[in-house]
């Protein structure tokens, strides 16, 4: 090989040496380091009145404190809504996931009194395999989340307290809404003391069975909602069915039959024939 062969190579080394340096360079500027960066690290929770997680969850502060709208209005549990707003000002990137495309991506969006957003966080599936984690669009990347936020799946019913009487404990199933009367059977149902939050002069209905189920319609005495209750936890609020009376009563004692037996066995048969009398001798 010839001084300028060697020449020309090496020229073409420090080129793609130089091409390589910048190439690197630039890759590392473009591609921040996000692992274990928080993700809503400015967020007040005590400034946040609502939130909402797509069209399925919404939860709203109000001069009642807040409540589940997409869960018949019901109140929500304040340290269930505490520890949920905990989680996400602690939320923290998992890890950076390349070429993944977010799955059923919905926008959960807090805002304050004035409906002023506070935050959106764009959330996808959860991580099918390690059971904790969620994917989130974050910063231009799709990153896997340190929680996968159970919380905000479904219609709400993870942000209420199901607990509803304590003496004795019950704790409903759901809420139902527009059941005829007829079908709820609080008209003739069974009205019971129990104690609620200390107080024991508190009153519930406890209506029909649920129609092909095994819960029972009951209402508390203040308030307008319909709960499913399990129903062997109101068991003891009703009424004992009547015992089955004395079935052993006249029932014959079981020696009877064979003395009967044994008496009739010794009774002479009605059509035996007397046995004739042995001839005396005659007299000579």
């Amino acid at each position: 090989m010839t001084n300028k062969n060697l020449i020309a190579l090496a020229a073409v080394a420090a080129v793609l040496g130089v091409a390589a340096y910048f190439a690197n360079g630039t890759s590392k500027k473009g591609a921040p380091k996000l692992n274990g960066e928080k993700v809503l690290p400015a967020l007040d929770a005590g400034a946040v009145a609502s939130i909402e997680f797509g069209d399925g969850l919404k939860l709203a502060s109000g001069a009642d404190g807040w409540t589940v709208s997409t869960y018949h209005n019901y109140p929500a549990d304040r340290s269930k809504l505490a520890d949920c707003l905990l989680k996400l000002a602690e939320l923290k990137v998992g890890q950076v996931v390349r070429g993944k495309t977010l799955d059923g991506a919905k926008d959960l969006v807090l805002r304050d009194a004035s409906g002023k957003e506070l935050t959106r966080l764009t959330l996808g599936e959860k991580h099918s395999k390690w059971g904790h984690g969620r994917y989130a669009g974050y910063k231009g990347e799709t990153v896997l989340l340190s929680d996968s936020l159970d919380s905000f799946d479904g219609e709400g019913r993870s942000f209420v307290e199901t607990k509803i009487v304590d003496t004795p404990y019950v704790s409903f199933s759901d809420i139902v809404e527009n059941v005829p009367e007829a079908e709820l059977g609080f008209a003739t149902g069974v009205v019971a003391k129990v104690t609620i939050a200390g107080d024991t002069n508190r009153t519930v209905t406890v209506g029909n069975k649920v129609k092909d189920g095994s819960d029972r319609y009951l209402k508390l005495d203040k308030g307008d909602w319909v709960f499913k209750v399990p129903s062997y936890s109101v068991d003891s609020l009703l009424p004992k069915p009547p015992k089955d009376e004395g079935a052993k009563k006249d029932e014959p004692k079981a020696e009877e039959p064979k003395k009967a037996e044994a008496a009739k066995n010794d009774e002479p048969a009605a059509d035996a024939k007397a046995e004739p009398k042995a001839e005396e001798p005659k007299k000579e």
